[in-house]
């Protein structure tokens, strides 16, 4: 069978199918109504699992970022300039430790032996 590619053909469908809803009887509009009212029924009221399981998610997150945000401001080292004495500044100035900076590499190795020396 072949179907015409119009959409008079589509229109005329609508039109059927509209017209025969439209003049339904009175005894299939009240089955009609009272399936509806049936299905509606036993609809579950209130928000369902998914909902309760996505806000659950939300209050975790959102209380793992507190926590986060706390923590982080807890850890918080003192400036550095806050734990110095007062001879350290004449110490940090000084061309004394210039020997240091010059053998870092030395120092490097040495840290990375063992305690009892080279011998064990």
């Amino acid at each position: 069978m072949n179907l015409p590619n119009d959409d008079s053909w589509l229109d005329r469908a609508k039109a059927l199918l509209d017209d025969s809803a439209d003049n339904l009887d009175a005894a299939t509009l009240s089955r009609l109504n009272r399936a509806r009212q049936a299905a509606l029924a036993t609809r579950r009221k209130g928000p369902s699992r998914w909902a309760w399981s996505a806000a659950l998610a939300g209050a975790m997150a959102a209380v793992f970022a507190v926590a986060i945000g706390l923590h982080q401001r807890a850890v918080v080292p003192a400036s550095p300039a806050a734990s110095l004495q007062p001879g350290d500044i004449d110490v940090m100035t000084s061309d004394d430790d210039l020997d240091l900076a010059e053998n870092l590499d030395f120092y490097a190795w040495l840290g990375k032996q063992q305690a009892g020396g080279p011998s064990g």
